[in-house]
C-alpha cells in the first residue's frame, strides 16, 4: 500500500513539474486579446470650463516560445480616442497598428512568471475634430513593456503589463501638411496598464 501511494504521489509531482514547464517550452506557442480603457477630466482648458480625454485600447498577439523561454511574435493594435471641451471641441482619432514583439519570461512558480517585452509597431491615425479640419497620417514606435503572466488553468492564463518607456514618430497632416512629432517617455503611467486573457496551444 505504502509504494503504491509513493508511486502515485511521485507521478503527480512529476505532472505538476511538467506542466510547469511546457507552457514555457521550445515550440509553445500562445495567443491572447485584451485592451485599457483610460481617461482624464479637468479644468485643463480654461479656468471656468472642464473637458475630458478617454482612450480605448484592444489589442491581438500570437506568439511562440523559443529557447531559453523566450517568445516571439506578432500583434495588431487599435486605439480610440476622444476628447470633449466645454468650448464645444470635440476631436477623435483612431489608430491601427500591427508589429512584432520579443518577451523574455522568469518563472517564478508553476503558476505565475514575470516578463520583459520589447515591441516595435507601425501605426496609421485616423482623426477629425468638430471644426471640420482632419488629423490622417502615420507613425511608428519602440515600446518597452514589463508584465506578468498567471496560468490558472492548463491551457489558460491572464496577462497584466504596462509600459515603462517608448520613442514614438508621427507624421499627420495636422491644419498643415506634413506635420512631424516626436518623442520620447522613460517614466510608467496608469494609463498604460493592460489586462488581457490567453491560451496556450
Amino acid at each position: 500500500m505504502k509504494a503504491i501511494f509513493l508511486t502515485c504521489l511521485t507521478v503527480m509531482l512529476l505532472m505538476v513539474h511538467n506542466s510547469s514547464q511546457a507552457q514555457y517550452d521550445p515550440g509553445t506557442k500562445n495567443w491572447l486579446v485584451g485592451g485599457s480603457l483610460s481617461g482624464t477630466f479637468g479644468n485643463y482648458f480654461v479656468s471656468s470650463q472642464t473637458g475630458h480625454v478617454q482612450n480605448l485600447n484592444l489589442y491581438f498577439k500570437s506568439g511562440k516560445f523559443g529557447a531559453n523561454k523566450v517568445s516571439r511574435g506578432w500583434l495588431v493594435d487599435y486605439t480610440l480616442m476622444w476628447t470633449e471641451s466645454g468650448v464645444n471641441f470635440k476631436y477623435g482619432s483612431h489608430t491601427i497598428g500591427a508589429g512584432y514583439f520579443i518577451n523574455k519570461f522568469q518563472p517564478l512558480n508553476k503558476n505565475i512568471g514575470l516578463y520583459a517585452e520589447a515591441v516595435g509597431m507601425g501605426k496609421y491615425l485616423l482623426a477629425r475634430a468638430s471644426q471640420g479640419y482632419k488629423n490622417d497620417g502615420w507613425g511608428a514606435s519602440i515600446q518597452a513593456n514589463v508584465g506578468l503572466r498567471y496560468h490558472f488553468k492548463s491551457k489558460l492564463f491572464l496577462d497584466c503589463s504596462a509600459n515603462i518607456g517608448y520613442v514614438n514618430y508621427q507624421s499627420t497632416d495636422l491644419l498643415v501638411k506634413n506635420w512631424e512629432a516626436f518623442s520620447i517617455g522613460l517614466s510608467p503611467s496608469i494609463g498604460s496598464f493592460k489586462i488581457a486573457i490567453g491560451k496556450t496551444l
